[in-house]
């Protein structure tokens, strides 16, 4: 069953930023830099949405990456979302951008490990992450439009539910905190990437 142009975009923007969001080392940080984003600009310049300018900023950025550069990215993001001096700017997990008071294996944890179980998944990670880590939601996300694209397509609309109701409030929260911390262009570039796409997976 073949989908979309628009639909493998979205799915290619996911993969994008799961990397990104990992926390990319040097050599993959060469290969978006050299492959990875100019593939996606030249697929979506063919069908322009509202992916197109996020995603031409994010090429013009990382098209003159130097290998000091890329040094300076991993240490944004160890300062970003991992161990800042003054504490974590923007925390990976959707229990820290909660109303509720903030912290790591929260209720999302708990209700983000029942939905995997249920859709008979498993977190597969050298580390012992939470599972309302932001790469984890996004890879669930892609599980559920991949499957429901390529033949069941109430996964789909469960993708679309998933995207609109659980990840698009938190990850704007996430967008928000992120850009007051004075990030690297890159990160805020990929911030607005994601949200772009949780928006457009909930519209369809």
């Amino acid at each position: 069953m073949s989908i979309s142009q628009s639909k493998l975009h979205l799915l290619n923007v996911l993969e994008l930023c799961v990397t990104v969001f990992r926390g990319p080392n040097a050599e993959e940080w060469a290969n978006l830099a050299k492959v990875g984003v100019p593939e996606l600009l030249a697929s979506v310049q063919k069908n322009p949405d509202a992916f197109l300018a996020p995603v031409q900023r994010l090429n013009q950025l990382s098209a003159s990456l130097s290998d000091e550069d890329v040094a300076v990215l991993e240490t944004e993001y160890v300062r970003l979302f991992i161990a800042g001096s003054g504490g974590i700017p923007a925390p990976l997990y959707e229990s820290c951008h909660l109303a509720t008071t903030p912290r790591t294996m929260g209720q999302s944890a708990l209700d983000m490990q029942t939905r995997l179980q249920e859709a008979g998944l498993e977190i597969s990670l050298d580390s012992n992450e939470p599972a309302d880590h932001l790469t984890i939601e996004l890879e669930f996300l892609f599980y559920l439009l991949s499957e429901g694209w390529f033949g069941q397509s109430e996964q789909a609309v469960q993708g679309g539910e998933f995207a609109e109701s659980i990840m698009l409030p938190w990850v704007r929260h996430f967008r928000d905190a992120l850009n007051k911390a004075n990030p690297h262009p890159i990160f805020t570039c990929i911030a607005d990437l994601t949200v772009a796409t949780l928006e457009a997976v909930s519209k369809i």
